[in-house]
């Protein structure tokens, strides 16, 4: 029995050559394309794929309010991130989202297909780093900070950070505008910040920004 995928990346040449690397593999079926995080999330609801690979960089709306919108609307969904992305915090904060597994770009055509198959299999998929640093840097537990953040804020958080303001986080989001503003208090005093710069420069710290 294949595996189907969909696929969301917006560079074409990383999501069409990705594509030519999952169909040489007879396991794997790949039956959906998109370039954006809210085109994705129609496609999962639609096709329902046994796995997802997505970017965590996407317009319209960005991968990890994506990944919250996923396992809300489809909790069963098998999210796999393929990213160029590195540092722990990324890797930490998909983690927390939700996502099964989290694959570096740089990683082999192989690798990548054995991590498909491990995730479709329900097991997760974490990079482990060899590097010094990197390891010194893991021994304290990365706390993210929008931990405390319920999934509706987290997602309005995102969105904030990427320069929306609260008529546009409403109209992206189907909810009014009061409720928004509402939404954007509450992250303020969860977060201790006083203004959309100081969110910005703290999920800056957190290596939340797109």
């Amino acid at each position: 029995m294949s595996i189907s995928i969909v696929i969301a990346d917006d560079h074409v040449l990383m999501r069409q050559g990705l594509i030519q690397v999952l169909r040489a593999d007879q396991d794997i079926n790949v039956i959906g394309e998109c370039g954006d995080g809210i085109e994705l999330i129609n496609q999962v609801i639609k096709l329902s794929p046994d796995v997802v690979i997505m970017d965590i960089s996407m317009p319209r709306m960005s991968g990890l309010v994506a990944i919250d919108k996923l396992i809300a609307q489809r909790p069963e969904s098998r999210i796999l991130v393929l990213s160029m992305h590195d540092e722990l915090e990324y890797v930490e904060a998909m983690r927390d989202a939700g996502a099964a597994g989290y694959v570096l770009k740089e990683t082999s055509s192989d690798q990548l297909i054995a991590a498909i198959k491990a995730v479709a299999a329900g097991k997760r998929v974490f990079p482990t780093s060899t590097d010094a640093t990197q390891a010194e840097v893991s021994q304290t537990k990365y706390v993210n900070p929008i931990s405390v953040l319920t999934r509706r804020e987290r997602e309005v958080f995102f969105l904030v950070t990427a320069g929306n303001t609260s008529k546009k986080v409403a109209e992206l989001l189907d909810m009014s505008l009061k409720t928004a503003e509402n939404h954007r208090s509450n992250i303020y005093k969860k977060l201790q910040v006083n203004s959309s710069a100081e969110l910005v420069r703290l999920a800056g710290k957190a290596g939340l920004l797109e």
